[in-house]
């Protein structure tokens, strides 16, 4: 039995039309999925079997709804916002799908997966973090640019890409959802590699909750780093926790501030060469 042909027109098809992107073509036509190519810079890895189950079901009965965007390359078309769509297109026995070509060079295409992905909270934290880093790879784009393009404070960029400071197995453990970014954070606060390794482990085997392991966390923590190593900073304390609260929630890692008379110490915390640099560039841009 053949695959049915969609008609999207209007209808549903229109109300569930993509976003209206600039230099994108009005009318969409039908392509052959074997002209179809996934874009090597797609910030999204991993797909949730049973959701794409789901979804091949409902390209079986209803077809594609909502046209893949692609942008035009020497062999094909790759795809630049609708890869899941074309895996499912593809296991539901489709040979063809709608697509709208948008001519775009291959970092706008990442630009534009990752907002579609992010909007559909389609993305594993790793996968956002990568993309944001990938992101801020390219020439003159800051972090205030990149949180006014995907919407997002530089405070929930700067806390996702803290994520790659973990080594690679755990972040693996983040993609196959093994550990959730929530247990990730509280993992990097555990600055010994081998004990921060064994808490995961114990995480996935025993269900430990986050609460569980910044619990652990703090027992981890060296004897001097849990006591004050100043004095208490009189009247002035509030509003240097105030600000130190503040600076924390700009760059997206731990931060205090501690006073001696009218002199004090401003401590801001890091883990890893990689969140070093992203520290010194959030710096300097400002």
């Amino acid at each position: 039995m053949a695959a049915p042909r969609q008609s999207l027109g209007r209808g549903l098809g229109a109300l569930l039309a993509p976003p209206r992107y600039a230099n994108v073509s009005d009318e969409y036509f039908f392509c052959p999925i074997t002209d179809l190519a996934a874009d090597p810079l797609q910030p999204r890895q991993s797909f949730d079997p049973t959701s794409l189950d789901e979804l091949v079901q409902s390209v079986r009965e209803k077809g594609i709804l909502q046209p893949l965007i692609v942008r035009k390359v020497e062999a094909g078309y790759v795809v630049i916002a609708g890869e899941r769509r074309l895996r499912a297109a593809t296991l539901a026995g489709l040979s063809e799908v709608p697509v709208l070509v948008k001519d775009v060079a291959s970092q706008e295409a990442l630009e534009l997966a990752l907002i579609e992905n992010i909007q559909r909270e389609d993305l594993n934290p790793i996968e956002e973090a990568q993309a944001y880093r990938r992101l801020l790879d390219r020439p003159g784009m800051t972090q205030e640019t990149l949180a006014h393009r995907v919407g997002k404070s530089r405070s929930a960029i700067a806390n996702s890409m803290r994520l790659l400071g973990l080594d690679s197995e755990l972040q693996a453990q983040v993609l196959d959802g093994r550990l959730s970014a929530g247990h990730a954070r509280a993992l990097l606060a555990i600055e010994d590699t081998e004990r921060r390794t064994a808490l995961a482990e114990r995480a996935v085997r025993e269900g430990l909750t986050v609460r569980d392991l910044e619990q652990e966390g703090k027992k981890a923590r060296p004897q001097r780093d849990r006591k004050p190593t100043a004095e208490p900073g009189g009247p002035l304390k509030p509003y240097c926790d105030s600000i130190a609260r503040e600076i924390s929630e700009a760059l997206g890692v731990p931060a205090s501030v501690s006073t001696r008379g009218r002199k004090g110490k401003l401590v801001i915390s890091f883990q890893g060469v990689d969140e070093l640099r992203r520290l010194r560039d959030l710096i300097a841009a400002e």
